[in-house]
């Protein structure tokens, strides 16, 4: 009988082994939450919450949900996908909890990336760089709206009465105005021109707080600041915070 007890005891020690490890976040399917060694890709350094998607993983097995980063040719990108690297982080602040980053795809669309100077080649996005934003993450106010228009014929009243600024790379009805803070829009309720869409970038003013439209592509470059809401049940001292590591990896 005391044998039987004991093959009984082993198996469920056993079962209940086998159980843990398959519900490991290491099999790459798991939500993370571990804290991840500090990363430098490029001359950025990703560390907790962060995460380093690895090259052809489509999950990582550290960093919070969300706060999952992949680092393509020494450029460190927010997300998981492999294809849309359109957020490029600039920059991050621990102590802040806020990250600047660029919407590199406005970018491309403008053709401001890759060289080109052809109108031909030069598009207004048409999403907002907002809908690439998703929590734990959210727009800081302290960013300032560009707005692009694209329009069917010229706005009336005439462009400079209006705060526009030609785009003449885009071609002669195209348009950037500088507007409110993030979040706040003008007195009208809004950017929306007649015969205009719009699109929305925010962009994070510096120095004096005031930006020239027509400086629409370094705004966009400069990037916008983003923040994140630590866990209550986050402790402070158990973060690998950047001052505090000895080892660093690095990414190229």
């Amino acid at each position: 009988m005391a044998s039987t007890s004991s093959v009984w005891s082993v198996w469920i020690a056993l079962s209940l082994t086998l159980t843990l490890a398959s519900a490991s976040p290491a099999d790459g399917q798991g939500g993370g939450g571990a804290h991840c060694p500090p990363v430098l890709c490029g001359g950025v350094e990703i560390a907790f919450p962060f995460g380093i998607v690895q090259e052809q993983a489509t999950a990582t097995n550290c960093g919070g949900i969300g706060f999952q980063v992949r680092c393509v040719n020494g450029t460190p990108y927010l997300g998981y996908s492999r294809y849309d690297h359109w957020l490029q982080i600039l920059s991050v602040s621990y102590t802040n909890a806020s990250l600047l980053v660029a919407d590199t795809h406005k970018l491309e669309k403008l053709g401001a990336s890759d060289g080109g100077g052809d109108s031909a080649v030069c598009r207004i996005p048409g999403n907002n760089s907002s809908t690439k934003v998703a929590l734990p993450f959210s727009i800081s106010p302290l960013n300032q709206d560009l707005i692009l228009y694209n329009c069917t014929k010229a706005p009336a009243p005439a462009p400079d009465e209006e705060g526009l600024v030609e785009m003449t790379r885009c071609g002669n009805r195209t348009f950037a105005r500088i507007g409110g803070r993030y979040g706040e829009p003008d007195d009208d309720g809004g950017y929306s021109l007649d015969g205009c869409g719009a699109t929305v970038v925010p962009v994070l003013v510096k120095d004096d707080g005031k930006a020239n439209a027509s400086d629409y592509e370094q705004l966009i470059s400069g990037g916008f600041l983003l923040t994140w809401q630590w866990q209550t049940s986050l402790e402070p001292s158990s973060v690998a915070w950047p001052s505090q590591r000895l080892q660093t990896q690095r990414f190229v």
